[in-house]
């Protein structure tokens, strides 16, 4: 789940007491993943995040990337928290699973060494490698391929209407992905700004729930409505912060 940091990423002159526990307990958790569900390894991966990194700063996955926004999620929950106290409480957390794991760990280790490479149901699988001329209409549209979109809908003008098995049409996955390229491009063609998937959902719908301020921002200036999707919600009610909010509510 996170990346793999090597030794070299932290020098023994830079080390507090508290940073080689906490590394010793991150290289630990790879022993003890069995005890855990998937819930608790969330926590700790936002602790993780948290205490490495600092604030949640990364851009919020997209809507079909469940697994990534969970991650993200659990990092963004912790907020202002100091490293400090993210570091402590991850250590916490390994001793109270294992309360010998320090004994067990054999010494206090230096470096996080791929910490998360066994928590395999929470890994993220990498898209595979496309061809952009062989992208269909939805690919091009979620790799943010503009000209291979205009070359699709010039030949064949009902691709814009196309959807995958959970009703998701191209300006869905732009909108999903910000892909902001490929947004423009289905919209100067003609395609629906306020067609809605299995739930409901519009593109903006995508685009708000992911935080994607300038998908959002084409979105609203092509026209797209506030509508309800299946839950009565509107894009406005599962906007990811106020930035977008702001937005939304100026259009309304």
């Amino acid at each position: 789940m996170a990346e793999a940091l090597s030794d070299s990423d932290f020098s023994d002159n830079e080390q507090t007491p508290l940073d080689v526990e906490f590394n010793t307990a991150a290289n630990h958790l790879r022993k003890i993943t069995n005890k855990l569900d998937n819930n608790q390894l969330l926590e700790l991966y936002g602790l993780f995040k948290q205490g490495i990194d600092g604030k949640c700063n990364t851009p919020k996955p997209g809507w079909l990337d469940s697994r990534g926004r969970r991650k993200w999620e659990a990092w963004k929950a912790l907020g202002d928290m100091p490293k400090e106290i993210a570091k402590q409480n991850y250590i916490d957390f390994v001793q109270k699973y294992d309360p010998n794991w320090l004994e067990l760990s054999g010494c206090r280790e230096t470096g996080v060494t791929e910490a998360w490479v066994a928590v395999s149901s929470l890994q993220y699988s990498p898209e595979p490698e496309l061809i952009h001329d062989e992208l269909s209409i939805l690919e091009a549209a979620r790799e943010d391929c503009e000209v291979r979109i205009a070359k699709l809908l010039a030949s064949n003008p009902e691709l814009k209407h196309e959807r995958d098995d959970n009703g998701l049409t191209a300006l869905h996955w732009a909108a999903d992905r910000d892909s902001t390229k490929a947004l423009e491009a289905l919209i100067e063609r003609g395609c629906l700004i306020d067609a809605v998937d299995d739930c409901g959902q519009t593109a903006l719908h995508y685009a708000a729930s992911c935080g994607h301020i300038r998908s959002t921002q084409i979105l609203i200036k092509a026209g797209a409505t506030l509508k309800k999707d299946d839950d009565d919600c509107t894009p406005l009610d599962v906007a990811a912060d106020d930035d977008i909010k702001m937005i939304l509510e100026g259009a309304m």
